[in-house]
């Protein structure tokens, strides 16, 4: 996966390139399984030549995991300490649900996250845990980079497989907002047990 595939391109033509992909990808996908999607299907869709595709993303793969890097990418940047400490102090959620929310409205958008898990979950594992370790460094904390690291690892692979069974309608009971609460709820904690656990700290030095 190469990072710069994932930045946003300067040049409109570009960017109007890659947006007709990833629609043309999302348009077959409510057709065919991805397994099933061939790239030559993609431009076709498209109406965009072969060669063209490959100057923009190396597989099929990658387009997939552009196409949901936005969501991805902003699970973390909105996360709202004092929002959070008020539900975890309250138990009332109404301050929490009016920051950043995961946009699970969009039923393109939850059918290619969904696939994204599927099919290239190391990629999205990999994708969230580089915008979780960018965010936190950009924040005031006492935690250390190694530190930081076990955490993110740590708390990405849970937050995701929540997501997946949320997703997949493993987790019917619990709702939108209630997940959004549970996977900052994890983090708050496990980020405490991190500063509180003289035992966590001197198993990393």
């Amino acid at each position: 996966m190469s990072k710069h595939q994932f930045e946003i391109p300067k040049d409109p033509r570009i960017r109007r390139t890659q947006s007709l992909l990833k629609s043309a990808l999302s348009q077959l996908l409510e057709e065919k399984q991805f397994r099933d999607v061939s790239i030559t299907d993609i431009c076709k869709q498209a109406d965009i030549a072969r060669v063209t595709f490959y100057q923009h993303y190396e597989s099929k793969e990658a387009l997939l995991i552009a196409s949901v890097t936005d969501f991805f990418e902003g699970m973390h940047k909105a996360f709202d300490q004092s929002a959070l400490d008020s539900y975890l102090a309250t138990g009332n959620m109404t301050q929490l649900k009016s920051t950043y929310q995961m946009n699970l409205a969009d039923q393109n958008q939850l059918r290619l996250i969904r696939v994204a898990l599927q099919y290239a979950g190391a990629a999205v594992r990999q994708l969230t845990l580089a915008s979780f370790l960018e965010t936190y460094s950009q924040r005031e904390t006492v935690l250390n980079k190694k530190e930081i690291q076990v955490l993110g690892t740590f708390y990405v692979g849970g937050m995701l497989t929540l997501l997946e069974q949320f997703l997949s309608d493993q987790l019917t009971s619990i709702s939108q907002a209630e997940l959004q609460a549970a996977t900052l709820a994890l983090l708050h904690a496990s980020k405490q047990g991190v500063i509180q656990s003289n035992i966590f700290r001197d198993s990393l030095v």
